[in-house]
């Protein structure tokens, strides 16, 4: 039996095809696609059912390719989100393989008002759509070698006849991920609102352990 499900989103088209108890997740942006294979549906069809049929207003993708984690967070114009959060994926080995991490949440709506605002904001439409940091020295000379961040950060908006996408690369924290002052501004804000919604505003609902090396 198969049954073919496709969410538009945004940037993205999140497509989900079920075939016996397995289902493939293709998540292809504008930009760049990859496929993820899963042995199980992670989310139920009882919420897959409810989300709205237009695309996701809100996207943001954080990528450590040191530390080996990828981290999607959609957000709906009802308010419903969809994360998911990959780890261990640098370096992985049998005793330490890496997963996958699904967490399902809501907004109301004067919290979803509130994300929108940050991207409305004048400070954020005046943002080209690529930021570098190029490194903090780490002594006075010419020659100091430079310290940079890890993170690859993508934030989207879709909503209202408006999209805009802003990626910013290598910037550094300062208090281990809490926040990247020095993101051209609003950016940190909107990370710091994002990493919010993802801490206390979703629930996990399932984790899976990724094969090595295509096993």
């Amino acid at each position: 039996m198969k049954i073919k499900m496709r969410l538009l989103i945004g940037l993205l088209v999140l497509g989900m095809i079920l075939i016996g108890g397995s289902i493939w997740l293709l998540i292809a942006p504008e930009k760049q696609s990859e496929a993820l294979y899963i042995t199980f549906s992670p989310l139920p069809d009882s919420y897959l059912s409810k989300l709205p049929e237009t695309p996701p207003i809100v996207f943001e993708k954080l990528e450590y390719i040191m530390r080996g984690e990828f981290d999607s967070l959609y957000i709906y114009s009802d308010g419903s989100i969809i994360y998911i959060e990959e780890k261990g994926l640098r370096m992985p080995m049998p005793d330490h393989p890496p997963t996958r991490t699904w967490k399902l949440g809501k907004l109301n709506e004067e919290e979803l008002v509130s994300l929108i605002n940050l991207f409305q904001s004048s400070q954020f439409t005046a943002l080209v759509d690529y930021y570098q940091y190029p490194g903090k020295p780490t002594g006075p000379t010419p020659s100091s070698e430079f310290i940079m961040g890890d993170g690859s950060f993508t934030f989207s908006i879709n909503y209202a006849g408006f999209q805009k996408e802003v990626v910013a690369n290598d910037f550094l924290t300062p208090d281990h991920g809490e926040t990247y002052p020095d993101m051209p501004f609003p950016l940190n804000d909107i990370y710091v609102k994002l990493r919010d919604v993802i801490l206390n505003h979703t629930k996990e609902i399932s984790t899976e352990t990724l094969s090595i090396g295509g096993d």
